[in-house]
Formats: C-alpha cells, structure tokens, sequence
C-alpha cells in the first residue's frame, strides 16, 4: 500500500516478543525487503513480551488488537524537533479514530485517551546522530476488540467497549497508517501546524488539571509543549514549570 507521497512496506507475525524489539534487531533486513518503500510497519496477532511506557509491560489479548511498530530514518529532523515524531503519531491514531466516529484525547506526551480510558500507549525509541535522528522505531498498542484487561494503574477501554461492536484489526491498522504518512510529511515540511494541533488536542489544554511532581500534588494549565519535548505548565500560583518526560505525572 502506499501513501500519496510515501510508499509503506508492511510485514506481519502471527506472534513476537515484542514488535520494537524485532524491528531493531532485524532493521537491515526489513530495509532490504522495503525497496524504496520509506516507512516500514511490523504488525503482530500477539506479543509475548510487549512494552509500555515507565518500563510497564503492554498486556494484549491475541488477535484482538492493533500491535504495530513502525520504522523510519527521518533524517531530515534534527533532535531539537524530534519531539515531532510524538506529535505525529499521536495525532495519526487520533485522525484513525476520529474515522471511527472515536473521539480522544492525547495525554503528554503520547498516550490516547478516551475520558478517563486509556485507548493507546505509544513507545518511540530514537537513534540520534549529532546532527539528525538516524532512525525511529515507534511501538503502537491500540485497544480494539479486547473488552477483558487485567487490573492495572491505568483503567483500559477499547473501541469495542466505546462503539459496542466488533472492528477488523487489519483495516484499523491501515487508517493508522495512512494517516501517519501525511503527518509524517508535515514533520519533513516543517509544518507548524502539527505541533499546534498536538497542543489542542492534549488534556489540560486550556483546562486546570491536577498534576504530582517530585515536591508534591499542584494544578496547572498547560502552557506550551516545547520542540524537544519538554511541557511547560503554569500553576495556579501563577509559576512557570518545565518538566522532562517522567518528571510530572497528570493525575486522572
């Protein structure tokens, strides 16, 4: 399948530790495979050792939901924008669901919600040169049909418990996909538009919500989400703080 200006090379498994992991350690075969195809998409029916963010596994019952790993060399982004990467993923999986009559939210830095509902985790792993990202390999997980989840911090939901009926995995995927083809060429167009969508779409935008960082519990509004990442919330006592990824949790 190809987008209208990226073509996309697609490899399926029936099962893998994890997608990101066999992309990693196979990239030079799956390049080989590619041709001139510039984004590369691993799916799996089920993953044995799937990852989260925070070092959290990404529990997933087999066949039931979107496991994808895509793989890219944006070398055209240098790493003081690699955080473009999350903006276009993110928003990707948004623009799938919004197909879906799915409405989310994106939590910063990636993950999907749906009010209170995890939908989506997203894990991106980054080679950075010192003057471009050699390549990227983004980790999907995405709830579709699984309607049973085990306990965990986050409560799950899935476009099964939303919608209240059953969806082919395969062509979610592929509204997924298409959708990060034209996100991904904002990224080498430099389309600011991007990042100001990510920013309207995130929880907390414009709204005070409550926040844990290392000195404790606060409520702010987010300010900006800088290039590289960083997230800037203006507490209610009206100081600017700038957090790193894992260094402030939004509390639901």
């Amino acid at each position: 399948m190809a987008d209208k200006l990226r073509k996309i090379f697609r490899v399926h498994l029936d099962v893998v530790d994890s997608t990101n992991r066999y992309v990693r350690d196979e990239a030079y075969l799956l390049k080989e495979s590619a041709g001139d195809a510039t984004i590369i998409a691993v799916t799996a029916d089920n993953q044995t050792a799937g990852r989260g963010q925070r070092g959290n596994k990404w529990l997933s019952s087999a066949g039931e939901n979107v496991l994808l790993t895509i793989f890219v060399e944006p070398h055209f982004l240098v790493p003081i924008r690699q955080f473009a990467l999350s903006q276009a993923i993110a928003l990707a999986v948004r623009d799938a669901m919004l197909q879906y009559d799915i409405t989310v939210q994106l939590k910063w830095p990636n993950d999907i919600y749906v009010d209170k509902g995890k939908l989506a985790g997203i894990l991106i792993e980054l080679d950075c040169g010192i003057d471009n990202i050699a390549r990227a390999i983004i980790g999907v997980g995405l709830n579709v049909n699984q309607t049973r989840f085990v306990p965990m911090e986050r409560i799950p939901t899935s476009m099964k418990r939303l919608i209240n009926h059953d969806f082919n995995v395969n062509e979610v995927t592929d509204s997924i996909l298409c959708a990060f083809a034209k996100r991904y060429s904002q990224i080498e167009e430099c389309d600011s538009s991007l990042s100001d969508e990510y920013k309207q779409s995130l929880l907390g935008w414009g709204v005070l919500l409550h926040y844990k960082d290392a000195s404790g519990f606060f409520n702010a509004v987010i300010e900006d989400v800088e290039p590289d990442g960083h997230l800037l919330l203006r507490s209610d006592d009206g100081r600017l703080r700038r957090y790193a990824f894992k260094e402030v949790e939004l509390c639901l």
